[in-house]
Order: structure tokens, then C-alpha cells, then sequence
């Protein structure tokens, strides 16, 4: 069975009767060209489902339906009896994009009158048109007033003066029952609070001394146990996120599920961390091991520690990419081989959505790639990467599981979409001394990491 998303016009059906139950018919020799959806039309068979998009008028979903006759009265021409069958919800797209799925899927249409969809966008567009699920939004908002438990309360989205607060954006896509967060900056910048939205942004009443009235109305709905931005920033799923930052300034910011579920939610430890430093957590779960040096000539190593553990990170000090590295580590010729620069994102490693043409697509990142091959990779210049780019890795070596926010895949030990195994070894090629291998990476990280220095005889 095919699915189908229908982009029709306001006649196209009779709004004056009853529509469920009605028929219209598309011919493809009076409806189309190449480019309105005629492919997709050839693939049309009868029992397909189908869900109408009224794009005239009232423009939003409007119901869905059956293909019920298919025919082909001469080559190149194909007519399709659409059956009305139920009515949806007026839902525009711009809700339903609210759905990171949906928001892909819907990315990919092209403007014609008939797209192809998978049976999971279909089935939940049908429960979003039938009343029975609801996309939520969740967001962190920045306030100072001191908010009582089950109160409404007025959020005006600019200034006194009708500047826009920074994050405005934000506010115009605040919808009824969407999750808020309430964010503080005394007397320690952290979450205080949740709220909902109770009403969409609306224009108040003129007031006096105020020259733009546009709000959106929260209800408060208690007080949470506080989290500094130290402790948020410590969350796997939070990590090195820009509104947990000392300079995040902005009025109010989206954050996906993953993200809000996390900042309420602590990680369980055995004891509460020191704010310090978010990698002492690490510590814990890593074996008490300091950085162990191994030496090799020409491809025949010695090592001047025993006791070693699984290493993670090798470090070659002093060197450039050459066959050696691979003797060394027994590595195979087509091992992913890398130059890093200063303008590496986290993204570029893990994973990110990337536009192609009209598409949004997610590209693997260099190290989740790896990862899917079960291969080792290999990065020169190390040294210009961020170290706060290695988090995510470490903490999947420690045994624990990273969201990544894509997808919902996801990184770790077991029961992820990329397992970190013994096998895997991430490989740094760089021109630091080993002093400053230890000062660059933080001293948690050293039992992952393994360093390797030339000897000349």
C-alpha cells in the first residue's frame, strides 16, 4: 500500500454538502505536467490512502481519503477517483514542522500536487488530525519575577520601547500547552522552575507608558530543585551547550525533548559531583591509570610501562601521517585518515543535518561513520580540535549512553545506534610535546589515552 500526501484546491471538492464521501477525479492529461506529480501518480494504486492539504482558502489539512478507481485510457493519460472518507483537524504545515520528523519529510515535498509519503509520517498526521496526539514545543525563557505555583502571568516579547526581546522569534512559535523552563540569572544562574503556555502571542490592551503590547500568557507550574548552569553543563546530552553558557543572553531559546527531559532529570550518581569540573564524573567510572608512553623505532615498539588498560586515544608525538603509524597499531591501509583545523564543529564528528538542493539530510560525522564500519580513524593536527569535542566519546567509553539529537541515535558501550568497542581506536597525529599533551588534555581523560614518541638510535 502507497501513501500519499495531495496538495487540492477549495473546488476541488463541494464544501456546500457533506464532503465525506465524495469523489473527484484527476486527469492526468488536464491536471499535470512533468513537473505536478506525475510520477507519483503512476504509482498510484487502488486502496492507497491519501491525505488532502487544502492550499486555497482556508489553507491547513483537510481530511483524508481512499483512491478508489484507477485508470488508464490511453497511453499517457491516468485519471484517479479520490473517495473522501474522513475529516481532519485545519492543521497547517507550520504546525506539523513543529515534529523534527515531520519537518524533514515535509522539507522534501516539492511544490506539485501529489508527494509520496512513508506509512509512519502518514499514520502520525492522522493521529495529529484526529485530535489524538499534539506536537509539543519546549522552551527555556529567561525571567526574573518571582512566580507563584498554578499563577498565569503576562510575558511581554519586547521591550517598553517596542524592541524586540532577543530569542523573539521564539515567542511567534509558542503554541497553547507548550513546555517552558524557567531560567534565572540570580541568585545563581540555573532552572528555578516549569511553566506551560496557556495562550498563543496576543495583543493586550494599550498600556500606559508601554509602547507595544504583544505578549504570550504562561501558567507557572512550580518550583524544581535548582541546577546551576555548572551542573546542566556536566548532562551528556547537554554538553557544551550554548545556553549553558555565562554570556547566553537571549530572552527566550527552543530546546528539543532530549534537551528539556535532561535538564530535569539529573543523571544518577553516586554522590553530587564537586561544580568544578564536569569531567571528575568520568573519573570515576575510568580506570585509575596514568598516561602510559610506549616508544617505536621503525615499526618495532617497546613499551616502558606494563599494567596497561584499553586505551581509547593514541597520541604519535612529533610526526606526520606515514605507514608507520599503521605497524604500530596493526591498522589497515584504508583507515579513515583526517587533517583537523580550527574550524571543526562538534557536528563535523558526531553527525548533523546538511542541506543538499532542496533537501535536508543527516551526514554522519567522521567519528560516527567510523563507528558503522567498525573501523579505527585517524586525525592529524589533533591539537586544533576542541577538547570539549572528545566529550561525547569519553563519556560512551566510560559505559555511558550519549543522545546525540539526531535522530534519536545515539553513542555508547551497548544499546546505541554507534557502539564504542575495544576495537575502535581514535588516532591523533600532532606536534605537542607530552608536557603539553597533559596540559591540553584535561587529566580525567588521561587513562583513555595512550602517547606514543619516536626514538632516534
Amino acid at each position: 500500500m502507497n501513501y500519499f500526501w495531495l496538495n487540492c484546491g477549495y473546488n476541488r471538492f463541494n464544501h456546500f454538502e457533506n464532503l465525506i464521501g465524495q469523489v473527484s477525479i484527476f486527469d492526468s492529461s488536464v491536471h499535470f505536467n512533468p513537473s505536478e506529480g506525475y510520477a507519483a501518480f503512476k504509482r498510484a494504486q487502488v486502496g492507497d490512502k491519501v491525505i488532502f492539504y487544502q492550499v486555497q482558502n482556508k489553507i491547513g489539512l483537510l481530511g483524508a481519503g481512499t483512491v478508489v478507481k484507477f485508470e488508464e485510457p490511453r497511453r499517457g493519460q491516468i485519471k484517479i477517483h479520490f473517495k473522501y472518507e474522513e475529516n481532519l483537524l485545519p492543521l497547517t504545515k507550520d504546525y506539523l514542522e513543529r515534529n523534527e520528523q515531520l519537518k524533514i519529510s515535509l522539507f522534501r515535498m516539492k511544490e506539485q500536487l501529489l508527494n509520496q509519503i512513508n506509512k509512519e509520517d502518514y499514520e502520525l498526521i492522522m493521529g495529529l488530525g484526529r485530535g489524538e496526539e499534539k506536537i509539543d514545543r519546549y522552551f527555556l525563557m529567561r525571567e526574573m519575577e518571582n512566580f507563584q505555583t498554578d499563577e498565569k502571568y503576562t510575558i511581554f516579547t519586547k521591550t517598553v520601547n517596542g524592541i524586540e526581546r532577543n530569542g523573539y522569534k521564539h515567542y511567534k512559535e509558542m503554541q497553547r500547552g507548550d513546555k517552558v523552563i524557567i531560567y534565572r540569572t540570580a541568585p545563581e544562574r540555573g532552572i528555578y522552575g516549569t511553566a506551560v503556555v496557556e495562550e498563543a502571542m496576543h495583543k493586550k490592551p494599550v498600556m500606559m507608558g508601554r509602547t507595544d503590547t504583544t505578549a504570550i500568557t504562561i501558567k507557572y507550574t512550580g518550583d524544581i530543585d535548582y541546577r546551576t548552569i555548572y551542573d546542566l553543563d556536566r548532562e551528556p546530552m547537554l554538553r557544551a551547550q550554548y545556553f549553558v553558557g555565562e554570556n547566553w543572553n537571549e530572552s527566550v531559546t527552543e530546546l528539543t525533548k532530549i534537551q528539556y527531559e535532561a535538564m530535569l532529570n539529573p543523571t544518577e550518581q553516586e554522590e553530587a559531583p564537586a561544580i568544578t569540573s564536569y569531567a571528575e564524573q568520568l573519573a570515576k567510572a575510568a580506570p585509575k591509570k596514568q598516561v602510559s608512553i610506549k616508544t617505536y623505532e621503525a615499526g618495532n615498539s617497546k613499551k616502558r610501562m606494563t599494567n596497561e588498560s584499553h586505551k581509547l586515544i593514541h597520541l604519535f608525538l612529533n610526526t606526520h601521517y606515514s605507514p608507520k603509524v599503521l605497524d604500530v597499531l596493526k591498522l589497515s591501509e584504508e583507515t579513515l585518515y583526517m587533517v583537523a583545523d580550527e574550524c571543526w564543529t562538534q557536528g563535523m564528528l558526531y553527525g548533523q543535518y546538511v542541506k543538499e538542493g532542496e533537501e535536508m539530510i543527516m551526514k554522519e560525522g567522521i567519528i560516527t561513520r567510523a563507528l558503522s564500519k567498525q573501523q579505527s580513524v585517524i586525525i592529524e593536527d589533533i591539537e586544533c580540535m576542541d577538547v570539549r569535542h572528545f566529550k561525547p566519546l569519553i563519556h560512551a567509553a566510560a559505559g555511558r549512553t550519549v543522545q546525540l539529537g539526531l535522530n534519536e541515535s545515539s553513542i555508547g558501550k551497548e544499546n546505541a545506534t554507534y557502539l564504542v568497542t575495544d576495537d575502535f581506536k581514535l588516532i591523533g597525529l600532532t606536534s605537542l610535546t607530552i608536557d603539553e599533551v597533559k596540559e591540553y588534555f584535561p587529566k580525567e581523560m588521561h587513562p583513555y589515552i595512550k602517547v606514543y614518541q619516536s626514538t632516534n638510535k
